[in-house]
């Protein structure tokens, strides 16, 4: 039976496995569950992986079904697609794993400095004519070597390879040292813990059904300072790519 999209709100509201803080308290105070999330929202104390930009949350399930042993959130602006992953956390009484509605702006906000073990960013909107608003840009990249615990990992995953050859560009001036640059669909295969039929979200399926390549990308916080990426760089030739 298909849910509306206003009864799926009304529905978020409620759900123990979803939270909603408003992006302006964000901004403003840091969330009551900051360097907490361990203690107050887990049964738990274990490892946690963030996934950015997680949709209906079928990447962040998977992780959790895989790794028992690591606590799982997934964070989206869209609560239309959040609810899918909540109620299916629910129905399947996943209690490993949990869904967080807002904007990415307020990230450092939500968790403490190395609360985080790693972050996925998986199949994200390439943004390339817009830089600024892509989920790997520095201003992402400095929160997530912030957010990052000691030995922490960021990962991407991606059909997009104008998007590959910017991780690869950029965050190397952003401070991540790239450890992996491989094809996902192999990563997977030698990666014993991941079940493909687990991970598989609806955006690998379409990029395996196009025959698309699908790049993976894994870095490392490299300790230092991080000077400013120059702007010519950031703009070009990313903006003149074909994206969003």
């Amino acid at each position: 039976m298909r849910v509306s999209k206003l009864e799926r709100y009304r529905q978020n509201a409620a759900f123990p496995n979803l939270l909603e803080p408003p992006i302006r308290d964000l901004l403003h105070k840091p969330f009551p569950l900051r360097g907490r999330w361990n203690v107050a929202f887990f049964q738990y104390a274990q490892p946690i992986s963030l996934e950015m930009g997680c949709g209906w949350g079928e990447f962040a399930l998977g992780l959790a079904r895989c790794f028992p042993g690591r606590n799982v959130l997934g964070l989206d602006a869209k609560g239309a697609r959040v609810w899918r992953g909540a109620r299916t956390a629910l129905d399947q009484g996943l209690t490993n794993v949990g869904f967080i509605r807002v904007e990415g702006e307020g990230l450092e906000k939500l968790f403490a400095p190395g609360e985080l073990l790693e972050i996925w960013v998986t199949f994200p909107t390439p943004y390339l004519r817009k830089p600024d608003k892509m989920l790997i840009a520095p201003a992402f990249l400095a929160r997530y070597r912030a957010l990052l615990a000691p030995g922490g990992v960021l990962r991407l995953v991606t059909d997009v390879a104008p998007l590959a050859e910017y991780a690869r560009t950029i965050w190397p001036l952003c401070g991540f040292g790239i450890s992996v640059d491989a094809d996902w669909e192999e990563r997977i295969a030698e990666l014993e813990a991941f079940r493909r039929e687990e991970v598989c979200t609806r955006f690998q399926a379409r990029a395996v059904e196009k025959n698309n390549r699908i790049h993976y990308i894994q870095a490392d916080p490299v300790p230092g300072n991080v000077p400013s990426v120059p702007e010519e760089v950031l703009r070009v030739p990313w903006g003149r790519m074909t994206g969003p």
